[in-house]
């Protein structure tokens, strides 16, 4: 990852690209969350009533999970052998539901 000061949305695309096409490890897919779920929060406080803030956040969530949906599975295709494959598919899951709870949670509403 560069050192230089990125913001929430490129930081969550250079992740994505890391995923995709070079070693990432766990480390990533926390930072990635804890990314996602900041960009959730900006989001919903950017709508100043309760449904749409919630219909916002979701919209941006489900987008972000389909960017990271692509990432992983380019990642699964590249892997150079099953186990590797098995690694970076549980990754996708485990990642993806902590997205999901923290929707579902809707901690995040005005």
């Amino acid at each position: 990852m560069r050192c230089t000061t990125l913001t929430a949305d490129e930081a969550i695309r250079e992740i994505f690209h890391v995923i995709s096409t070079e070693a990432s490890s766990e480390k990533d897919d926390e930072r990635l969350v804890k990314l996602i779920k900041e960009e959730i929060v900006r989001t919903a406080y950017r709508v100043k009533t309760p449904s749409g803030s919630i219909e916002a956040a979701a919209r941006r969530a489900q987008r972000l999970v389909t960017e990271l949906t692509a990432a992983y599975t380019t990642a699964i295709y590249k892997s150079k052998s099953s186990e590797e494959a098995k690694v970076n598919f549980a990754r996708f899951r485990n990642t993806v539901q902590k997205i999901v709870d923290f929707i579902k949670n809707g901690q995040f509403v005005v």
